[in-house]
């Protein structure tokens, strides 16, 4: 089993590009577990790691199981699929009294390494030259 923990500049591109999308200088990040829906091509076992759970490149299969682990769970290390893939779904909150969900943004691993970070509904955020 290979994991994922990534350097600190990955993270540090995923937390500006959270930033950026949520358009607040600081953020609580989440990542969430999603389960498949239809199970055809996946598992209905949540996953951190959605490559586990659809092929659907729209994940349209799937649906949130729960987004209450933290970036700290996310910067243990996340279960690569044997061909060293991983998408990571995060859940971005504003900070203080009234933090709320400003919006998500999705990881993209390939052999290891960080290659994409999208924000919901506003695409590429980052990508490897």
């Amino acid at each position: 089993m290979t994991k994922y923990k990534p350097t600190s500049e990955e993270k540090k591109i995923i937390r500006q590009c959270a930033q950026r999308d949520a358009g607040f200088a600081r953020v609580s990040i989440c990542i969430g577990s999603r389960y498949n829906t239809e199970k055809e091509g996946g598992s209905d076992t949540p996953h951190l790691n959605v490559a586990f759970v659809t092929d659907h490149p729209d994940w349209d299969d799937t649906d949130l199981w729960d987004n209450a682990y933290t970036w700290r769970d996310f910067t243990k290390g996340i279960e690569l699929t044997p061909d060293g893939r991983g998408i990571f779904d995060f859940w971005v909150y504003s900070t203080g009294s009234h933090g709320q969900l400003e919006t998500n943004v999705q990881a993209y691993v390939e052999g290891g390494r960080l290659v994409r970070v999208d924000g919901t509904g506003t695409g590429v955020l980052w990508k490897a030259a």
